[in-house]
């Protein structure tokens, strides 16, 4: 079977421009989440855990911030996946399939680097840190996910932005490209 010069020429530049856009979406993704994390860590006021006697107890009125973790996560994360899945397939649209697999890929990308980000970002792990406390001292929760469901907020919100970019967002000259 004999191919034409253009032709293996063409292949590999859609090859290159499938590594481009892999390596753009990886930057982006992988810069999304740790923003995402800093402004998780910003915006999250943590629980406190207070030391009595060989264990820890939560005032009722911390539980409140305990779930406030999860859902500044989820806020954080939707707003960062839509935006994020709409800009990347209006900026690379020239293989809208590729880009929606690379889009969902990133999001969990971003998911993952955004919980370890807010891990390291947090504070210590609090038994540890309470270890060494006095009785009735208090020491803040680590900022981590408690529902870990809601790590798949990035990928299905990114996706989300990519499929309202794709079908509702793009100019119709668009769509015929």
């Amino acid at each position: 079977m004999e191919t034409s010069p253009g032709t293996g020429r063409s292949h590999r530049s859609n090859v290159r421009a499938a590594v481009m856009d892999a390596v753009i979406v990886v930057v982006w993704f992988a810069v999304a989440g740790a923003l995402g994390a800093v402004v998780w860590w910003q915006v999250t006021p943590l629980p406190k855990i207070t030391r009595a006697g060989d264990s820890a107890s939560q005032a009722p009125d911390q539980l409140v911030n305990q779930v406030g973790i999860d859902g500044w996560y989820f806020a954080v994360a939707l707003v960062g996946g839509l935006l994020s899945g709409i800009i990347l397939l209006a900026w690379r649209r020239r293989d809208p399939l590729l880009m929606v697999f690379l889009v969902a890929l990133g999001g969990g990308l971003a998911a993952w680097v955004m919980v370890r980000t807010g891990l390291a970002l947090g504070p210590s792990p609090e038994l540890a840190a309470l270890r060494d406390l006095a009785e009735g001292a208090e020491v803040s929760m680590q900022l981590k996910l408690h529902a870990p469901g809601n790590a798949l907020v990035w990928p299905i919100s990114a996706l989300l932005g990519a499929v309202l970019q794709l079908w509702v967002l793009a100019k119709p000259e668009q769509q015929q490209t």
